[in-house]
């Protein structure tokens, strides 16, 4: 019997008579623990890394930027990839996956990803590499990649809450904007004052509409199903609440929002832009686990 198959009769059938009982997922929600419990965590972090790693090399492409492609690059593929690869039961049976881009949003991901990886190099050691063609397809590139993990997530219908409409934009604009948080900090650790500061304007532009879909999100979920509702309530209950206050209100969106009315119209400060990158990665991470924790499935009667 193979670890997976161990870990599923431990679910189904603890030794405290506790737990999943078999017939439970065909009656009633339940929840979703492959992408998230135990090893499930990996996954987590590696969408994550992923995507604020494009997000990254997204926004340096219009500042032409090469540090910021180099370091976006290297996060997307050596921290996305190394965690993605814990992720993986059997990582010499991986290459399997790369046999079925037409079927599996997976397969293309880790294609893209090549692809990604391939015309990054190109690009960072290349003169010339800022022209207007290499950027719109590098910019595409990211843009898919950061969508990645919740285009994943999102054709698992039986997931109500990972199926909303709004899972995909949230994504997009959450890379986007802790990508533009992170260059905006390398701005400021080089000494270019004068671009932290014209980077403000575009700061508060993405965050509010980062808040926006935050709230869409919630509001579609809660009124989308009474399963998808089961799936806001958890993240309002237990231990999950505390994250749910501190992580989303607090993290990600108090704090950011008093430290982006302190430098509204440019007046900047590399330790407050510090601080509420800090903040503004604490509160995507915890938003994330959120959205993937409180994710239900929908019975079968």
């Amino acid at each position: 019997m193979n670890d997976n198959h161990q870990n599923l009769v431990e679910t189904m059938f603890p030794s405290d008579g506790s737990g999943i009982k078999p017939y439970e997922w065909m009656i009633s929600p339940t929840r979703q623990r492959q992408w998230i419990d135990e090893k499930g965590i990996f996954l987590w972090l590696a969408f994550f890394f992923s995507e604020i790693g494009a997000g990254l090399y997204f926004m340096s492409l219009f500042y032409s930027f090469r540090p910021g492609i180099v370091i976006g690059w290297l996060i997307t593929l050596i921290l996305g990839g190394v965690i993605h690869m814990l992720y993986l039961g059997n990582p010499k049976r991986a290459w399997r996956m790369l046999m079925k881009p037409n079927t599996s949003e997976l397969s293309r991901g880790i294609w893209i990803i090549g692809v990604f990886a391939v015309l990054g190099f190109l690009q960072m050691i290349t003169p010339g590499g800022f022209n207007m063609v290499f950027n719109f397809i590098m910019g595409i590139l990211c843009l898919l990649i950061i969508s990645h993990g919740f285009a994943t997530m999102n054709v698992v219908r039986a997931l109500p809450a990972w199926s909303s409409t709004v899972v995909l934009p949230l994504s997009i604009i959450s890379g986007i904007w802790v990508g533009h948080q992170l260059l905006q900090l390398l701005f400021a650790l080089s000494g270019s004052a004068t671009v932290v500061s014209g980077m403000e304007v575009w700061a508060a532009t993405f965050f509010l509409i980062y808040i926006l879909c935050i709230g869409l999100y919630a509001w579609g979920t809660w009124h989308m199903s009474d399963v998808a509702k089961i799936s806001v309530k958890k993240m309002l209950e237990g231990d999950l609440k505390r994250i749910t206050y501190v992580g989303v209100g607090v993290l990600a969106v108090l704090l950011p929002l008093i430290f982006t009315l302190i430098m509204w119209g440019g007046s900047t400060n590399g330790f407050l832009v510090f601080l509420r990158l800090a903040s503004v990665l604490a509160g995507d991470l915890a938003i994330r686990y959120l959205i993937m924790k409180t994710a239900v499935y929908n019975p079968l009667i």
